[in-house]
């Protein structure tokens, strides 16, 4: 018994490598931890497996994987702990052959990776929530991700054998998927947008940009394998619609006129896809979107959070990261729920958006094709310093102080 529990600490010191420590803050301190506790119990470096949006609290959802993975919960991991995080991105590789399937079905080639996938990694939406199998912008959020494995690790060897193979076939999905338009620009139609209350909408803003950025990730993926990408992968990435209203205001998709949203869309252009740079451009749409805002999942506030800590307001950042899980905590554990008032089990996608919201928004931290880099962002006023541990394949320190 000694001998076990001995092992059982030593391995959890290895995973705590990766930390965030809050100073001035201990109830953050101790819900920041809490997020990152759950993550690293329901994943397991090496496994081949990924995350569901209850972990391994619950049955909610079946335990099947969504884009709360790839999205939510895969990022805090990436720089925290590479060896889950390839795990999480594995599961994808491991079922490519059901996500071609599935593409053929469709009438597309390449991949085309199921909203909720099975253990088999088939598409495995219930008869009633028949919407999902419409959002299509998991199949770009997927190869996002696998490119930021290789931009954290540059473990060549992997991308040659296992990342490349899925950025081609997500790019040739892509391909195939998008429509020209008379102005020879391209469009992408009848889709369920990020915000799920918006059906069969075309020119989705969140899904056009990721497809954008995964077009651009496989045509560096094949120039470092040595491969030639087809010139219409770049055509694509530089023409596809983003939608604007007449003052600049990204636009959720064409025709949207102002309706509220189930989640954040638009401001994801932002973070994490890097779309939208300017900072004037970024504070008007935070401005437009925030109030339109249903009291969905959680993780809306989190991303809004992380992008007014890196515009320079703490104070407004903090407001909006408390929103993020504070009112869906439910006693006596402090656990948070996926909704406000819900009683269900530990809702992981909001740990992982939490987590991004201090590692990604008040430490500034950011992946790019170069790695790390720590980018300008502002603390509130009674937090003395953020500190993020264990980051990347070398365990740096980043820290922020006001």
């Amino acid at each position: 018994m000694d001998r076990l529990i001995s092992r059982h600490n030593a391995l959890w010191e290895e995973l705590w490598q990766g930390d965030i420590e809050i100073e001035g803050d201990d109830e953050a301190q101790q819900a920041v931890r809490l997020a990152l506790y759950h993550l690293y119990s329901f994943a397991r470096a090496d496994s081949r497996l990924s995350i569901p949006p209850y972990g391994l609290s619950s049955q909610g959802y079946s335990g099947h994987i969504f884009w709360d993975t790839e999205l939510w919960m895969y990022p805090p991991m990436l720089f925290l702990n590479q060896g889950i995080a390839e795990s999480m991105i594995n599961y994808r590789i491991d079922r490519l052959p059901g996500a071609r399937r599935k593409a053929l079905a469709y009438g597309y080639r390449g991949v085309m990776f199921p909203w909720e996938s099975d253990d088999a990694g088939e598409e495995a939406c219930p008869t009633w929530a028949l919407t999902g199998p419409f959002e299509h912008h998991i199949t770009a959020d997927i190869g996002i991700a696998a490119w930021n494995y290789y931009c954290m690790t540059r473990d060549l060897n992997w991308l040659r054998k296992e990342g490349w193979s899925l950025l081609r076939e997500v790019a040739d999905f892509w391909t195939s998927r998008v429509e020209r338009n008379k102005d020879n620009t391209y469009s992408i139609r009848n889709v369920v947008c990020a915000d799920e209350y918006a059906e069969g909408v075309d020119d989705n803003a969140f899904t056009n940009g990721a497809v954008m950025k995964a077009l651009q990730a496989a045509v560096k993926a094949a120039r470092l394998c040595g491969e030639k990408a087809p010139g219409i992968w770049t055509e694509i990435a530089e023409k596809i619609r983003i939608p604007h209203f007449e003052d600049g205001t990204t636009r959720e998709y064409e025709g949207y006129d102002g309706r509220l949203i189930k989640q954040a869309d638009a401001n994801l252009l932002a973070y994490p896809l890097g779309i939208v740079t300017n900072k004037e451009d970024i504070r008007r749409d935070l401005e437009y979107y925030e109030p339109r805002i249903d009291a969905g999942p959680a993780m809306s506030y989190s991303i809004l959070a992380l992008q007014h800590a890196r515009l320079g307001d703490g104070e407004k950042a903090y407001e909006l990261f408390i929103k993020c899980y504070q009112p869906n905590r439910v006693p006596p554990f402090g656990i948070t729920a996926e909704y406000a008032g819900s009683t269900n089990c530990y809702f992981a996608t909001g740990a992982g958006g939490m987590l991004q919201a201090v590692i990604n928004g008040f430490c500034g931290l950011d992946i790019s094709d170069k790695g790390i880099t720590q980018n300008p962002s502002a603390l509130p006023k009674h937090w003395k310093r953020v500190t993020v541990k264990g980051v990347g394949p070398d365990r740096k320190s980043y820290t922020r102080t006001h």
